[in-house]
């Protein structure tokens, strides 16, 4: 009996916070983050040097230029190991150091935009399963109380279904757990891009 009421107690924890979605975005009813939902973002929100065409493949053809991208998207690389390398290939490009820089931002921006795009429509993924798996956690909580005002019901269905539901209800807490972390990638991602930006650009001076 106590499993059975914990069971309902909890799923109806779980029927009660799933409004909680599109906290970040009213008008998106899939967005799950507290952050507000961008996107994709404006090349001039993260880089204040010379001007640069989003979507261009210029930077693809320069292989030093690919490495030094490859190398600096990197999350896992310290800022301040990143910026030694973006000094290190400015010094080394000499009179050409402007104008690859401005390369690499622009494979920079064309890397970490499509790397944060990505993460966003998992995000969005994610959240429509999160709330389909929500709908079959009422589901069996309704099913669980007419179980439980049935007086000829088996005991052992009863206590069946009361670990089904307790089962879901905790895989449900946990992807929401989830959910805080990943929506922070997107944040992650914009703050690198912009702080790579900014050792461009003064690289370039």
């Amino acid at each position: 009996m106590i499993r059975t009421i914990a069971a309902t107690l909890v799923a109806t924890a779980v029927l009660t916070a799933t409004p909680a979605f599109a906290v970040g975005d009213p008008n998106d009813p899939d967005w799950p983050c507290v952050q507000r939902k961008v996107a994709e973002l404006a090349i001039g929100t993260v880089w204040t040097g010379p001007p640069v065409e989003p979507g261009s493949s210029a930077w693809e053809e320069d292989p030093q230029v690919v490495e030094l991208v490859t190398f600096l998207q990197q999350r896992r690389v310290p800022l301040e190991e990143a910026s030694k390398a973006i000094a290190a290939f400015a010094e080394a490009s000499g009179a050409d150091a402007r104008a690859k820089l401005t390369l690499v931002f622009a494979g920079l921006f064309d890397r970490m935009n499509s790397e944060r795009r990505d993460v966003v429509n998992g995000i969005v993924r994610f959240a429509k399963k999160q709330r389909n798996f929500a709908d079959q956690v009422r589901a069996s909580s309704a099913s669980l109380d007419a179980l439980r005002n049935d007086p000829k019901a088996d005991f052992s269905v009863v206590q069946s279904k009361t670990d089904e539901v307790l089962m879901q209800t905790r895989v449900f807490e946990e992807r929401q757990k989830a959910i805080t972390f990943v929506c922070e990638v997107p944040v992650l991602i914009e703050q690198r891009l912009f702080a790579l930006g900014k050792a461009v650009t003064a690289a370039m001076e």
